[in-house]
C-alpha cells in the first residue's frame, strides 16, 4: 500500500435499489494527485464519488479517506474534504462575498475570504450578485466555496460543463494552483482533452466496474487497437471493453 495514499478503496460495492451501481472497485489516490474518473452516463462515476466523499456508505468493501473509515467516521471527515456543487441555487441572490461567508460558516477550519477572492480572481466581483455573473464566474465562485474550509481533498463532478474554452482554461489554471499547494483533486469529466492534459492518472468506469486505471499517456500507449488520444481510450474501455481491474 502506498504510504502517501489519502484515498484507499478496497473491493467497494454499492447498490442503488436493484441496481449494482459500483462493483468490487479497488484503487488508491496519492496526496497531491489530480485523479480523473471517466465513463458513460450510468457507469457509476457519481456514485463512486459520493462513496469517496462520505455521502454514501459502501454496501461491501471499505473506503478510507485521510485515514477515516467512511462507514463509521464520515462526520469526522467532513472538516477535511469538500465537494464541488454545480448549482448556485443556494447563493443566487447573494453577493460573491456573502456566498463565501455563508459556506465558511459551515466549518471550523477556515481561510481568509479576501485571500480566496484574490486567488480566484473574484475580488472585482465580490459585491456582485452571483446569478448576474457569467457562467464561468459562477463556476469559479463555487470552486472558491469548495476550498473555503482549506480541505485536503476536493471532489469535482463535471465542474466545467457549459463553460467556454477560455473559462475552462482559467478553471484548470486554478486547479493546477491548488494542486501545487498539495491539494488532492478527484474529478469527473466528459472532456477528454482536459483529462488527457491535466490529470496525473485516470480511472475508466464501465457498468459499475473500474476497467482501466493509469496515467493518460500509459493508457494511450497500451491501447490494444492503437490510438493517440484519450478519446480512443474512452471508446476502447468505457464503451467497448468488458472486465475489471484492481490498482
Amino acid at each position: 500500500m502506498d504510504q502517501r495514499a489519502v484515498i484507499q478503496a478496497k473491493h467497494v460495492s454499492k447498490y442503488l435499489g436493484a441496481t449494482h451501481a459500483v462493483k468490487q472497485i479497488s484503487f488508491e489516490v496519492s496526496q497531491g494527485e489530480l485523479f480523473g474518473i471517466i465513463g458513460k452516463s450510468g457507469a457509476g462515476k457519481t456514485t463512486l464519488l459520493e462513496l469517496l466523499s462520505g455521502q454514501r456508505a459502501p454496501d461491501e468493501g471499505s473506503v478510507r479517506v485521510l485515514g477515516f473509515d467512511i462507514a463509521t467516521e464520515a462526520e469526522k471527515l467532513k472538516e477535511h474534504i469538500n465537494f464541488f456543487m454545480q448549482t448556485t441555487t443556494l447563493v443566487d441572490k447573494k453577493t460573491v462575498r456573502e456566498a463565501l461567508e455563508m459556506f465558511q460558516d459551515y466549518y471550523r477550519r477556515q481561510v481568509d475570504i479576501n485571500v480566496i477572492l484574490k486567488q480566484f480572481g473574484l475580488m472585482p466581483y465580490a459585491g456582485q450578485i452571483v446569478n448576474r455573473l457569467s457562467s464561468g464566474l459562477r463556476q469559479r465562485t463555487m470552486l472558491a466555496a469548495s476550498i473555503i474550509s482549506d480541505p485536503s481533498i476536493i471532489f469535482l463532478d463535471e465542474p466545467t460543463t457549459g463553460l467556454d474554452s477560455q473559462s475552462k482554461r482559467e478553471y484548470w489554471s486554478i486547479l493546477a494552483g491548488l494542486r501545487l499547494q498539495g491539494k488532492t483533486i478527484v474529478i469527473i469529466s466528459h472532456d477528454m482533452t482536459e483529462i488527457q492534459y491535466c490529470c496525473d492518472r485516470v480511472g475508466v468506469m464501465r457498468g459499475g466496474q473500474l476497467v482501466a486505471c493509469d496515467s493518460p499517456m500509459q493508457l494511450i500507449e497500451e491501447l490494444p487497437r492503437g490510438g493517440l488520444t484519450m478519446e480512443a481510450v474512452y471508446m476502447e474501455y468505457a464503451v467497448g471493453y468488458e472486465g475489471g481491474v484492481e490498482v
